[in-house]
């Protein structure tokens, strides 16, 4: 397998992170056919580690993925040099989105947009949701944990919902199998 320097990971995590848009499944997809089909950096078992060691971690599962899989290609230097990469495209994107937004005159208009903006943000992130809802849910004993840590969090802090519901699905798949 050939081993790339940070140089050559740091590059093609920064293009990557660049055309990384739609969502988890789309920006995956990318991140699988440039690293496994394309250069053969990784193989498909390590991407698919790599996915099942960060999904369950706090935080952006894509740049904990750039991170897993930089170091596995260039130790704590390729780690470094992915996930910087890979975030820097966005960042630079939302620096320039805010700057626009605080130098627009408090207009009627620009109001607006935002509110626009900030519906258009929460129904695709309500769209994610239920297309991991339905891909995680299967049963009913798992689909009424969704449904209760759905509720919970309204009230209950994040991580206590999350430990729960860890739980919860350890007994529910336990049963199960039992």
């Amino acid at each position: 397998m050939d081993r790339p320097g940070p140089g050559r990971i740091a590059w093609t995590f920064l293009r990557l992170g660049a055309f990384a848009f739609g969502g988890l499944g789309g920006a995956l997809a990318l991140l699988e056919r440039e690293l496994v089909e394309r250069r053969g950096w990784v193989t498909r078992r390590d991407f698919g580690e790599a996915l099942a060691l960060t999904k369950p971690l706090p935080g952006s599962t894509m740049v904990q993925m750039a991170a897993y899989l930089g170091a596995r290609l260039g130790g704590w230097p390729g780690a470094l040099a992915a996930a910087l990469a890979f975030v820097a495209p966005a960042a630079c994107l939302m620096t320039a989105a805010a700057a626009l937004t605080a130098s627009l005159p408090d207009a009627p208009w620009a109001r607006g947009a935002l509110a626009g903006v900030q519906l258009a943000v929460a129904g695709l992130l309500a769209s994610a949701m239920w297309r991991l809802a339905r891909s995680e849910a299967r049963g009913r004993r798992l689909t009424l944990v969704l449904l209760a840590a759905c509720a919970l969090g309204f009230f209950v802090p994040a991580a206590l919902v999350v430990a729960g519901a860890g739980a919860a699905g350890v007994l529910a798949e336990g049963t199960r199998d039992a």
